[in-house]
């Protein structure tokens, strides 16, 4: 792996380390709760996060579907649970407006907190140990749809920001909700 993408790849990774801070005290009953028209609730970040980094990594820096069976053996590929069956995984979770179309997803709302905060960790290591196997340079430029991040760094530096303010919208929802979290 180029050290560059090596450090970036870690940067992205370290945008995790208050996650269980984020999601620590969160009361179930505002789990999946919108504060007002227009905002995700928790759960609905989280799973849009979880979708997002799928396809960053998985469309977006290797060129598959990130949903279905796209990581190789011994990540979660063919027959293995978690990878392939995710709820967060799925296509409906990849833009906030369309969800905010519909109310929670019923499947997702049956989730708990502790269900939820591991589904999210799962489904970034799993991405993260992906990304891990990445053997291109930083500047390399890929010809696909996403026109304004061309480059390995550039998507590798979405995925960082995206965790950062995802993590800060969670922190958010929860003082619009009325609790009191560790960061304000």
């Amino acid at each position: 792996m180029h050290p560059e993408v090596d450090h970036l790849v870690e940067a992205w990774h370290w945008m995790y380390f208050e996650a269980d801070l984020v999601f620590g005290g969160l009361q179930e009953s505002n789990l999946h709760r919108r504060p007002g028209p227009g905002l995700l609730a928790v759960s609905e970040h989280a799973a849009h996060l979880a979708r997002s980094e799928a396809s960053i990594v998985d469309r977006y820096l290797f060129g598959r579907a990130p949903e279905g069976p796209v990581a190789p053996m011994g990540l979660g590929g063919e027959g293995s649970s978690g990878w392939a069956d995710c709820l967060f995984r799925q296509p409906e979770f990849g833009w906030p407006p369309t969800m905010l179309e519909r109310p929670v997803n019923p499947e997702l709302a049956s989730l708990t907190v502790s269900e939820v905060y591991e589904e999210l960790i799962a489904q970034h290591r799993r991405c993260y140990e992906l990304a891990r196997t990445l053997d291109l340079p930083p500047d390399h430029t890929f010809d696909d749809d996403w026109a304004r991040i061309r480059t390995v760094r550039d998507r590798l530096r979405i995925a960082a920001y995206h965790v950062a303010y995802h993590m800060g919208q969670i922190y958010s929802v929860r003082h619009l909700l009325g609790e009191e979290t560790p960061e304000n």
